[in-house]
């Protein structure tokens, strides 16, 4: 954390006020009023996806890099799983078989990250 601070005033409402004097309560001593609010507020800071540098852009961004690559090794490795399986003559035919179940194993494999995406 930086050594200097910017200080910021807000106001909120008694029930606001009321609710994080609640939840301040149940937590050990050391845990603030101040730090339960900027708790808050790095995570809605977190959660903004068209935010330059948060941490949920960083995460959507090396996550698509990451299914780039996942795409491409799957692929080879489809052309090398059908090459074993044939010989010279039929090389283009496996690379063919390669994309073509490939796309379907592509797009399973989307299928199951956009079911985790949604439960988390």
């Amino acid at each position: 954390m930086s050594k200097k601070s910017v200080r910021r005033s807000l106001s909120m409402t008694p029930q606001m006020a009321q609710r994080i004097n609640q939840i301040a309560s149940t937590k050990p001593r050391n845990i603030t009023e101040a730090d339960l609010i900027r708790e808050a507020i790095r995570r809605y800071l977190d959660e903004q996806d068209d935010l330059a540098g948060s941490r949920k852009h960083f995460q959507r961004s090396f996550r698509q890099r990451i299914d780039q690559i996942e795409e491409a090794v799957t692929f080879q490795l489809n052309v090398l799983i059908f090459l074993l399986d044939a010989d010279e003559d039929q090389l283009r035919e496996a690379i063919i078989a390669a994309r073509e179940r490939g796309e379907t194993l592509l797009a399973q494999m989307k299928a199951v990250r956009a079911v985790e995406e949604i439960d988390n």
